[in-house]
């Protein structure tokens, strides 16, 4: 493994359900020499990546804070949409989504929320693969046919699990019907709440990103059902 690789996958071990972590349980987690571990350690600590906890463990740093403030400002659709989403609100009680593209994983990177209720496993940067939820699927159905046939040859158990199709041509059916539909719903990751995505392009063409309407499932009926599809598409496409 290179210094890099081995750099990158002991900030990968630091997790929600592992946040802190000693020397020599990284050790021996990377199966690298002490002198190796010590060196990587305090080349991160030095850097902001991580910081020292007491006892001889470690947390992730401050530096991941100033990296995300630096996404929330620079990134242009968190520049073009809060105020978009921000008009919906007294039309829109609920949830409403951003959800990124990034190769084949989508984060969530921005929520205005108008109902406490809801409370969506689709926070802030919590990964979902391209094969769960509306925003995942919405993004999925417009992507180049190369990339979804990558897909489905990585993925073809779990897309099958989710409905979407045992087979290639299944598959392609399926996606083409939500791009010809313009939207995807779904209540597939949080089964009493239901979503309306929509897709957002960055350019003509060019998936980016998905809007997401959320609302409790059982709080939407079938004239809701069409009201919440036509917003989804009409606040996607202000924000493209």
């Amino acid at each position: 493994m290179s210094s890099i690789g081995r750099v990158l996958g002991l900030i990968d071990l630091f997790t929600e359900a592992q946040p802190v972590w000693t020397a020599d349980r990284l050790i021996q987690e990377q199966g690298t020499s002490r002198a190796t571990t010590y060196r990587d350690l305090k080349a991160l600590v030095d850097a902001g990546f991580l910081t020292p906890v007491g006892a001889g463990s470690y947390a992730l740093g401050p530096r991941f804070i100033e990296i995300d403030r630096q996404i929330r400002l620079a990134d242009p659709l968190l520049k073009v949409a809060p105020p978009i989403l921000a008009a919906q609100r007294e039309s829109f009680a609920g949830t409403q989504l951003l959800v990124r593209f990034y190769g084949m994983r989508v984060l969530t990177i921005y929520e205005d929320r108008t109902d406490d209720r809801i409370l969506t496993s689709l926070d802030r940067g919590r990964p979902v693969s391209l094969s769960h939820s509306s925003p995942s699927r919405v993004i999925l159905a417009h992507l180049p046919k190369e990339q979804q046939q990558r897909l489905f040859l990585q993925h073809a158990g779990e897309i099958a699990e989710m409905g979407l199709g045992e087979s290639w041509p299944a598959f392609q059916a399926k996606l083409c019907e939500i791009r010809e539909q313009g939207i995807a719903v779904a209540s597939d990751i949080d089964k009493d709440l239901i979503g309306f995505a929509s897709p957002i392009f960055m350019a003509p063409g060019s998936i980016s990103a998905a809007f997401v309407l959320g609302r409790i499932k059982n709080e939407v009926d079938t004239a809701e059902h069409d009201r919440l599809i036509a917003l989804s598409k009409s606040i996607a496409g202000k924000i493209s």
